[in-house]
């Protein structure tokens, strides 16, 4: 069914989610605005299909919580398109690994439209930092 008036989504769950549950929910819930992954197992099925996910509303992720895999579900731009996008929670080991230090080109493009980035630990900000994430103070 179509929830169209949903606009916070928390999937919690001991089994991996798979891509193509994100496009079910994509499809089912179109005016999401905040998502929250609970979930540390890693996904099963490594290679995304060719089906791009389209959340178009989405402005707030929070992965805190969720295995790495899910950080490369969400902000990797040819696996999910997530054109509003400002505010992103992540533990700072997922964000170093999904985006290989701040020189991933296929997640620059959302990293580079944060207007607020959540990191679960302080840490020092390094110059490829600041250039990946160029709207953050």
């Amino acid at each position: 069914g179509m929830f169209i008036k949903a606009r916070c989504l928390t999937m919690t769950d001991t089994y991996p989610f798979e891509h193509q549950l994100f496009k079910i929910i994509s499809d089912d819930f179109p005016f999401l605005k905040e998502l929250n992954i609970n979930n540390v197992e890693p996904q099963k099925e490594k290679q995304h299909s060719s089906t791009l996910i389209n959340f178009p509303h989405l402005n707030l992720l929070n992965l805190v919580e969720a295995h790495v895999d899910y950080a490369e579900q969400f902000l990797v731009d040819t696996n999910t398109h997530l054109p509003c996008l400002l505010d992103l929670c992540i533990e700072y080991k997922s964000l170093a690994m999904v985006t290989n230090n701040f020189t991933n080109d296929t997640t620059r493009l959302y990293c580079a439209k944060l207007k607020g980035l959540h990191i679960d630990k302080p840490f020092v900000r390094s110059k490829r930092f600041d250039e990946y994430f160029p709207l953050l103070l």
